[in-house]
C-alpha cells in the first residue's frame, strides 16, 4: 500500500501510519454555526484529525413534494421537510467560517457533497 499526504495539511495515510481519525459532524450541528464551531474544537480536544460536515442541493437531492410535505415532529426545525433541512444547511461563507475554525485549531475539514449540485 503507498502512502499519501492529505492536501498539504502534514497528515500522511498509509500502512506504517497512524490511523486517521474522522469526526463526522454531519448535521448535528442542528443549523447552529456557534455549535458547529464548538463541535470542532471538541474534536480536536478528543484527538480526532479530520471534522466532516454534509453539504446538500436540496432540490436536487428531493422532489417538490418531499420538500413540502408536513414535517411536525418533536425535532423539527420547520413545518415542512424543506424547511427543516434548510434550516440544517450553511450558506457559503458560513462554510468558509467553519474551515477557518478548523484551521486555527490544527484539524484537518471536509464537506462531503450530498447532492450533485452542492454549493
Amino acid at each position: 500500500m503507498c502512502e499519501f499526504e492529505l492536501g498539504n495539511t502534514g497528515k500522511w495515510i498509509g500502512r506504517n501510519r497512524p490511523c486517521f481519525i474522522v469526526a463526522e459532524i454531519g448535521q448535528n450541528h442542528q443549523g447552529n454555526l456557534k455549535l458547529a464551531k464548538k463541535m470542532i474544537k471538541r474534536a480536536k480536544y478528543c484527538g480526532a484529525d479530520c471534522v466532516k460536515f454534509q453539504k446538500s442541493c436540496l432540490e436536487d437531492k428531493f422532489t417538490e413534494a418531499a420538500l413540502s410535505a408536513p414535517y411536525l415532529g418533536p425535532h423539527s426545525w420547520g413545518a415542512t421537510y424543506g424547511d427543516h433541512k434548510r434550516h440544517l444547511e450553511f450558506s457559503e461563507h458560513d462554510y468558509y467560517e467553519l474551515k477557518q475554525c478548523a484551521q486555527d485549531v490544527g484539524i484537518v475539514f471536509a464537506a462531503s457533497d450530498f447532492s450533485r449540485f452542492s454549493d
